[in-house]
């Protein structure tokens, strides 16, 4: 309506309406004509002298195909067809102004639901395919009634630039599954097969990804053959190459088109390869692939990405209300359709089950908003479920995921009260990666927090149970003099190796800081497994083929029995008998958190593990190994995780079953994963990494997106005490180091670097932090390289030493060679009488190569005295093995000096 009579052409109807207002006064309409301007075609337009304001329809806009979207903020008004923005409008007290639109008669279209649908909408929906094959849909009568226009598409044009074709490839199967075409294209899951055809051709660039796993193996499993173009030939795998750009191509035309956020992207991905196999293909007789494959015609009725879901009411008028939500359709159903709806405002994601459809090529309503009008900062992240009541409406079925926010703000809101129901992803969502918001997964601090959660609530019931059942404490009254150490409740929730919940578990934990020594602890140390004994043990199981087993020990530190006096408060929450509320704990058990808990368990394992005939080692406390006419049996124990090996098959069934008759054990199987070191085995022998561990490393550091490193530290780089501003908290400096020595276990290469770094943790300064995220950065470029333990290995003991000259920056001070030979000496020394429990005989000699000649010359003869005085104990100890048969100095070149790693910068990258 307006009260400008120029700006309407005249059209006066036989019956002239009359507008009555709130108020119950009326205005008469003059005339009735239609608006047409460059910007805007309105037809039906109200002529009233008496109005001052021009008022616009909602309701008129919809007819014209618009859609409104309103907030506290304002109201966007976008165009149904294609997508875009075409008007907005700001809130003026509770009424709309609308500040602009441009929708020219040319977009003017019948309301979509009614109309029949484009080619245009087509060629979106199904991904972006090209013309022809959608008319080869329609001539099929597979898309009904489709209306034809030339257009052009934008998204296509940003999304699949073409490049220079490849030769096209002449080899056709004559049957499904018979050739494979593939390419290695990211980590990607390979699912079970799903038509129980056989692969019988398997072709494929020649990507390590193949060559260095046993996926070739596999194929020989199944007898089928595995084709390799050449090595820089890309152009001889065509198929796969020009298929995994088709693919891609598609994504980003689908993500062009709907603008979503890159968290999207694997939906994209799965919409692109579900309508390439719905839709013909030159290569199958202009046929579909998913026809080719169960013998189904297509059912295209479902397909559309990223549109408005509406709900049908039962008098079957469509309503645009509150129940109704912008979506994102991600995955396609036979039977069921389903939307994934995205609220902007609470981020917040669930499974809607919807009806009906309105059929349009909509935009990505969230990031359109987030354009156009700031987003609010004082919204709470997630929605606590107590605000949401269920609906009754049978046509609308809400399932809640846990979803994290795709951007994380502010802590401050308030914390969600989450579901105690235990519920299974849906089958139909197994194709996809559901999140979980981090305050789903939150791990209480106190026991206050705790005791409002039911599943905590289970898990400390659990653990006290536990305690009871061992006989842990005594409930006693606290004796004169004597004083009670403080207990506390500490939660973890476990996880499996995809991420998922196995269990939440609450442990008992002891204030062992309070205890005093001499009164309630006395000595304290137990001995672990040397992470050298680990590898030693592994490198022999490699050569040898034994098998590596792992078992751990369930709560292990409540099997060590206290000799000394100790009282402990009542746990939090430990419900005690009527008139016990006085009472303490008298701890019998070695508690979690007391200082001599470790080592009254291994006391306790110790003089278990011997009454089945096992011995400890004189050169590593926790190894332990038993002989017998079937071979021998070795078990190396670090805290509760233990590995079993040896060749006494029978040998390792009695140990299992000996052990789960005195301990509540866990059967870990084969060793997989032993103190952050992952074991792989092959019929090559045993592989050691670190990868997961470092890639925490850097996550931790937060330079994931930072570019890789050829070498660990730059060649020529000396680091001293002054370069360098002082970094104001030297704390995660001090973490990353500590982290990447224990990270040498397996990765050599760095052990330089880290020894350079690891000189200045007293007072960093910001040149050693830009080394340590050197060397994190070349990590981050040979993530799975690590040791091999070959099968082929002969167990022959040698060894490089190698010294170092003017090495330290600050005085120039050196190691001298004799010096390297000691400590290499005392290495081999223990190495030698370890393999010797092991059951390797090391009898003869054993050779040190060493490329310093006055280092071999003093450790043989007694020349250079004056000038070796200040390591005399070295060299008489170097010499005394050498004249007793132990050791064999060899000198070798600078150029085969292994052991310069150690003590040199790598000039160049490691290949």
């Amino acid at each position: 309506m307006t009260d400008n009579p120029h700006l309407t052409s005249a059209h006066t109807p036989p019956v002239l309406p009359t507008i009555t207002t709130a108020d119950g006064s009326a205005m008469t309409v003059s005339h009735v004509g239609s608006i047409s301007t460059p910007n805007l075609s309105v037809s039906d337009v109200f002529c009233v002298p008496k109005l001052h304001l021009n008022l616009l329809s909602v309701g008129q806009l919809t007819e014209l195909g618009l859609n409104l979207f309103f907030s506290s903020r304002g109201c966007l008004v976008q165009d149904s067809r294609t997508g875009q923005i075409v008007g907005t409008a700001r809130k003026v007290g509770r009424l709309f102004e609308l500040t602009s639109l441009h929708f020219p008669s040319s977009s003017v279209s019948a309301p979509v639901i009614a109309a029949s649908a484009s080619i245009e909408l087509w060629h979106s929906r199904l991904g972006h395919v090209s013309l022809p094959r959608i008319q080869t849909l329609v001539s099929r009568g597979l898309l009904g009634s489709v209306s034809s226009s030339p257009f052009d598409c934008m998204p296509c044009q940003l999304g699949k630039q073409p490049a220079l074709p490849f030769n096209n490839s002449e080899s056709i199967a004559s049957a499904t599954f018979d050739l494979i075409h593939s390419d290695v294209w990211g980590p990607s899951p390979v699912p079970t097969t799903q038509y129980s055809k056989a692969i019988k051709v398997f072709r494929s660039d020649n990507a390590r990804e193949y060559r260095q796993t046993d996926f070739s193996t596999i194929l020989k499993h199944y007898g089928t053959i595995f084709h390799t173009s050449c090595a820089g030939t890309s152009q001889q795998n065509g198929r796969a190459e020009r298929k995994l750009r088709h693919i891609l191509d598609t994504v980003r035309a689908l993500t062009n088109a709907a603008s979503t956020p890159v968290s999207f992207w694997g939906e994209a991905a799965l919409t692109a390869v579900y309508t390439i196999n719905r839709c013909p293909s030159p290569v199958v007789q202009n046929t579909t692939p998913y026809e080719r494959a169960p013998n189904f015609n297509p059912a295209l009725n479902y397909v559309v990405f990223l549109a408005m879901a509406l709900k049908k009411r039962g008098t079957g008028v469509m309503i645009q209300s509150p129940n109704v939500f912008e979506s994102l359709d991600m995955w396609y159903s036979g039977n069921i359709r389903c939307s994934i709806p995205y609220l902007h405002f609470l981020q917040v994601m669930m499974i809607l089950r919807l009806i009906l459809y309105q059929i349009s090529s909509l935009r990505f309503l969230p990031l359109l908003l987030s354009q156009l009008i700031p987003s609010p900062t004082s919204l709470p992240l997630l929605l606590p479920s107590s605000d949401v009541s269920p609906t009754t409406d049978p046509t609308f079925n809400e399932s809640p995921l846990s979803a994290p926010a795709a951007n994380p703000v502010s802590t401050t809101a308030p914390e969600p009260r989450r579901s105690h129901r235990v519920s299974t992803l849906p089958s139909h969502l197994r194709d996809f990666h559901c999140f979980s918001a981090f305050a789903t997964l939150h791990e209480p601090h106190t026991f206050r927090e705790a005791s409002s959660d039911p599943l905590w609530q289970q898990a400390m019931k659990e653990e006290l149970d536990a305690l009871l059942k061992t006989g842990t404490w005594d409930l006693v009254d606290l004796p004169a003099g004597k004083s009670a150490i403080g207990c506390k409740w500490v939660y973890k929730i476990k996880t499996r190796s995809d991420g998922t919940v196995d269990r939440y578990k609450a442990r008992l934990v002891a204030k062992g800081f309070t205890q005093e020594y001499g009164i309630d602890y006395e000595e304290t140390f137990a001995p672990v497994a040397r992470l050298s004994s680990v590898r030693t043990l592994i490198a022999v199981s490699a050569s040898r083929h034994w098998p590596l087993f792992q078992m751990d020990v369930k709560n292990a530190f409540l099997n060590g029995e206290l000799t000394e006096e100790v009282y402990m408060q009542l746990p939090p929450g430990f419900s005690q008998p009527p008139g016990f509320s006085h009472k303490v704990c008298r701890l019998r058990r070695a508690l979690y958190g007391l200082k001599q808990a470790p080592r009254a368990w291994f006391a306790k394992f110790s003089s278990t593990i011997s009454q089945h005939g096992f011995s400890a080692s004189s050169y590593d406390s926790a190894l332990f190994f038993r002989r017998s006419d079937h071979g021998i049996t070795l078990l190396l124990l670090y805290v509760d995780d233990m590995i079993i090996t040896g060749d006494d098959v029978q040998g390792i069934q009695d140990l299992k079953r000996f052990l789960g008759q005195h301990f509540e054990m866990k059967d870990l199987g084969p060793l997989s994963y032993f103190l952050g070191l992952e074991v792989s085995s092959s019929s090559d022998g045993y592989y050691l990494t670190q990868a997961k561990y470092t890639s925490d490393l850097i996550s931790r550091a937060g330079i994931t997106d930072s570019k890789i490193a050829d070498t660990p530290i730059e060649y020529n780089n000396r680091l001293n005490t002054h370069d360098g501003e002082p970094l104001p908290d030297a704390t995660l400096y001090r973490q990353l180091v500590g982290s990447l020595v224990y990270l040498t276990v397996t990765r050599p290469d760095i052990s330089y670097a880290v020894h350079i770094v690891s000189q200045f943790m007293a007072a960093p300064r910001s040149l050693h932090y830009a080394a340590v995220l050197r060397i994190l950065r070349y990590l981050k470029g040979t993530l799975f390289h690590g040791l091999h333990f070959s099968s082929q290995s002969s167990l022959t003991l040698q060894a490089y030493s190698d010294a170092d000259w003017a090495g330290d920056p600050t005085d120039r001070r050196s190691t001298t060679g004799i010096s390297s030979l000691a400590d290499t000496t005392a290495e081999l020394l223990w190495l030698r009488w370890l393999l010797q429990d092991l059951g390797i005989d090391c009898s003869t000699a054993i050779p040190i190569h060493c490329d310093n000649q006055s280092a071999i010359q003093i450790a043989h003869n007694d020349v250079f005295h004056e000038r070796t005085k200040h390591i005399e104990i070295d060299c008489h100890f170097v010499r005394h093995h050498l004249l007793q048969g132990t050791l064999q100095l060899r000198s070798v070149s600078s150029q085969d000096q292994l052991a310069d790693i150690f003590t040199k910068p790598m000039p160049q990258a490691v290949s």
